[in-house]
């Protein structure tokens, strides 16, 4: 198999768990959005496809938004995961050996463009104080990726190097 079909199918396969990861979740107390494990899923991603992991992530987490009813977020989901797995995956390709506290940073970084992005979403669409009513919900889902993300890219990384071509990561 080419080493592009194998990236492509590699990506295929990452959209659909990074869907599924997000359907994995748990209802936020306000009856707003739900905590789930797709944030790790898109770092796991990243770590075996690098920036690629940005098409993967947009379209599993908009994808997971749809099902679940959230279909106005889906443009602001697919630039904003999308902007997640782009960043984390340029820097876990860069550093291969990427220890676990700068892995929390990077990660921390991506979860405050996901908490930004949502919040200039929101403010535009319910106004500054709905908006500034999610925060709490939505850094709250920042954690979980960034733990799910610490837990996950470890057992991803064996992936990566198992599976793909150098070239390719």
């Amino acid at each position: 198999m080419s080493d592009k079909i194998r990236t492509l199918t590699y990506g295929g396969v990452l959209s659909a768990v990074i869907m599924l990861a997000t359907l994995l979740s748990l209802p936020m107390p306000s009856g707003y959005g739900y905590i789930n494990f797709g944030d790790g899923a898109i770092f796991a991603a990243a770590s075996i496809l690098g920036p690629f992991a940005a098409i993967s992530a947009a379209i599993g987490s908009a994808l997971a938004d749809l099902i679940v009813g959230y279909s106005l977020y889906m443009p602001a989901t697919f630039l904003i995961k999308g902007l997640m797995g782009l960043i984390s995956g340029f820097a876990l390709r860069r550093s291969r050996c990427m220890p676990w506290y700068m892995m929390a940073v990077l990660f921390l970084l991506c979860e405050v463009i996901m908490v930004g992005g949502y919040f200039v979403f929101e403010w535009i669409l319910y106004g500054i104080a709905a908006a500034s009513g999610q925060l709490l919900f939505n850094s709250l889902q920042g954690i979980a990726g960034i733990a799910t993300g610490l837990a996950v890219v470890p057992l991803a990384r064996r992936i990566r190097t198992n599976a793909l071509p150098t070239d390719m990561i």
